[in-house]
């Protein structure tokens, strides 16, 4: 059990964690009483009850306390160059019926109406278990965006818009349990068959009704193909290294200037608004190197804000 939060009078025994400061000299000619300490350790430690008074209980090192965890580390940046290739939704269950189709029944079957639900209810596993996969890959290696880098964090906020990202991924998960629950249940159906005619419809059956479900949700994962897209494409920084941002009105050469004087190689055109979004170079100087980030232009609102 836990010791509890109550002071020993002097002269009792008490935790060797808890102790007694009496020192005065530090501030004369004021009035000190006695201060209880109460160590972290007394609050953390298991204490267990003889004759009346508590007794440190010994701890194996491989009991930690809850409290004391290590929170999770968030990552640095370069989250969004490790993101999964996500598939197309039409290449997904193209790819997925393809296969499904090859599956046959499991040899040594003599049977004929044993055999066709054999088969059946395979072709109807590997059918879920092709789309679910990728589904399940795509949801585990997005990166939660509660540890992400701030910076990568406002990113995704301020180009996706808050909550998009979180909505999408929730989708295709919820997308991928359907799929798997609807499966799973036409292939039971199909292992139940008694004739082979049965076993045929309710392979039908079962293929028709995924691809159904499928397709009523496949935007989701098209949705998610474009927020990979998008925030792949998104600049680099190394938040080490100096920043220069050139901000200022359209048009008046700030394109031109990062084109000259860095590594990037933005787009230059003699009317405005042709930097649409932010542009990244580098320079060395003096042996320092510096980011050098191109902005579109900025124009002055009458609104005040």
């Amino acid at each position: 059990m836990k010791a509890p939060y109550s002071l020993f009078l002097k002269g009792h025994a008490f935790p060797s964690s808890l102790f007694l400061s009496t020192n005065t000299k530090r501030t004369p000619n004021v009035k000190m009483h006695p201060i209880w300490y109460l160590c972290k350790a007394i609050q953390t430690n298991s204490y267990e009850i003889s004759n009346g008074s508590y007794h440190p209980t010994v701890q194996h090192p491989t009991e930690k306390n809850t409290m004391e965890r290590p929170s999770r580390k968030i990552e640095s940046v370069g989250a969004f160059q490790k993101l999964p290739i996500v598939m197309p939704s039409i290449d997904i269950i193209g790819s997925a019926l393809r296969k499904a189709r090859r599956v046959s029944a499991t040899k040594g079957i003599a049977n004929i109406a044993k055999r066709e639900k054999n088969k059946g209810a395979k072709q109807l596993d590997a059918l879920m278990k092709e789309i679910a996969v990728p589904l399940r890959t795509y949801v585990e290696n997005f990166p939660n965006k509660t540890y992400l880098h701030p910076y990568e964090r406002s990113l995704i906020e301020l180009t996706l818009g808050d909550g998009y990202y979180e909505m999408v991924l929730r989708k295709v998960d919820g997308l991928r349990k359907r799929v798997v629950s609807v499966g799973k249940e036409h292939a039971s159906f199909c292992a139940k068959s008694s004739t082979k005619r049965e076993a045929e419809e309710r392979l039908s059956e079962g293929l028709k009704k995924i691809e159904e479900i499928f397709a009523q949700e496949r935007k989701v994962v098209d949705d998610l193909l474009d927020i990979a897209k998008t925030l792949r494409a998104m600049p680099v920084i190394n938040l080490e290294t100096p920043t220069l941002c050139l901000v200022g009105a359209p048009n008046v050469g700030k394109s031109s200037l990062v084109h000259v004087l860095s590594t990037g190689k933005p787009e230059v055109c003699n009317y405005p608004f042709t930097t649409r979004g932010i542009l990244m170079g580098h320079i060395i100087f003096n042996i320092q190197k510096f980011q050098v980030t191109d902005t579109p232009g900025l124009l002055r609102r009458h609104d005040g804000n």
